[in-house]
């Protein structure tokens, strides 16, 4: 119950934040902005996404293997997909957890705050993609932000230790491989705004290291959890950012559909089509 409840709520917020959106960006200027895309652009953001997708499979399998080394690739793909039906539900998408409960033969605890510790780092490798970018076009004081939270990914096992919760799975953090799964993060991350990247210049030419300080502030204020997979948010916020990229409202709202569609609504509609696929009995 409580559970629909919070579906609910994020299904209220998405429409009031869409309805505040178009109620700045007309639906023509969106039809306007598609008329004269570049389609290569889209394309090549497009071809993307399964660098994108082999890179989340990477990450998760460094911790899957760690429980049970014999859970095939086939799998371990399978459960990507399928948290990917769960997450667009679920607030800073928090679904993507449910991964864990497709890995058979493995211990589901474990396996659940594992998962937990993946978002974690995908989160502070956004986190650091923000401070080098306000390092670079606000305050250098920035950097020393970064090299914080470097010394905090670098020493989350330790921090992990003294959680209550997260104590008694030490001996399987442990085994985590920090530096594999964080530059995977930070590549994965990257890969993420790069393809937001191409597709704003499918819209309009725009210059490369400002719209990756840009596009990095929208990912990480989209990552609130107040709507579904940041639906309406993520469009605002172009609107907003973009506009210093000379980037029309239209335009910026198109983009963002985009990456949506490409990113979340593309894997999203692969893991529905999974779920109808009759599961074999295991002996």
């Amino acid at each position: 119950m409580k559970l629909n409840k919070t579906i609910l709520y994020k299904i209220f917020f998405s429409i009031l934040f869409l309805i505040f959106l178009f109620y700045f960006v007309k639906p023509n200027e969106i039809l306007e902005a598609f008329r004269q895309v570049k389609i290569f652009w889209i394309l090549f953001a497009f071809l993307l996404l399964p660098l994108n997708l082999f890179l989340q499979f990477l990450r998760w399998k460094s911790f899957v293997v760690l429980i049970n080394e014999n859970v095939p690739n086939s799998k371990i793909i399978k459960s990507i997909f399928y948290s990917f039906s769960y997450s667009i539900f679920t607030p800073a998408r928090l679904g993507e957890i449910g991964r864990a409960f497709h890995i058979s033969n493995s211990k589901k605890d474990e396996l659940i705050v594992l998962a937990f510790y993946e978002k974690f780092f995908t989160f502070c490798a956004l986190l650091l993609f923000v401070l080098f970018s306000l390092g670079f076009f606000k305050n250098y004081l920035y950097f020393l932000g970064t090299f914080i939270l470097i010394f905090i990914i670098l020493g989350s096992k330790r921090i992990g230790k003294k959680i209550p919760y997260i104590r008694k799975y030490k001996k399987i953090i442990n085994k985590v491989n920090i530096l594999r799964v964080f530059l995977i993060s930070m590549v994965f991350v990257f890969v993420y705004i790069f393809q937001f990247y191409l597709i704003l210049n499918a819209f309009k030419n725009v210059q490369f290291f400002l719209s990756i300080f840009m596009i990095s502030i929208v990912f990480f204020f989209n990552s609130l959890p107040i709507t579904l997979s940041g639906l309406g948010i993520r469009e605002l916020l172009s609107v907003y950012f973009f506009k210093d990229l000379g980037v029309s409202p239209g335009s910026a709202t198109s983009a963002a559909f985009i990456i949506f569609f490409i990113n979340i609504l593309i894997p999203t509609f692969t893991g529905f089509i999974l779920h109808l696929i009759p599961k074999k009995k295991s002996n």
